[in-house]
C-alpha cells in the first residue's frame, strides 16, 4: 500500500519530454500499478494530473492552520 493517502496535500517533481516539471495539489484518488501507484493529484487550478508514483518525487506538505 501507498505510504499516501487521499486528502494528503503534496508537491510532486517529475520530468515530462518537455522538461522538468513541479506541481502541488492534493491527492484525490490512488490506484495500483503494479509495484507502485497511479495519484491522481488535483491542482489548484482544478486541473487533474495522473502522477506514477515510481517515477515521481513527492513529498507531503503540512498546511498551517488559518
Amino acid at each position: 500500500m501507498s505510504a499516501l493517502r487521499i486528502d494528503d496535500h503534496v508537491r510532486c517533481r517529475m520530468v515530462t519530454p518537455d522538461g522538468p516539471l513541479s506541481i502541488t495539489g492534493e491527492i484525490i484518488k490512488i490506484f495500483p500499478a503494479g509495484q507502485s501507484y497511479w495519484l491522481h493529484v488535483r491542482q489548484g487550478d482544478g486541473a487533474v494530473r495522473m502522477v506514477y508514483e515510481a517515477t515521481t518525487q513527492i513529498e507531503t506538505l503540512d498546511l498551517e492552520a488559518a
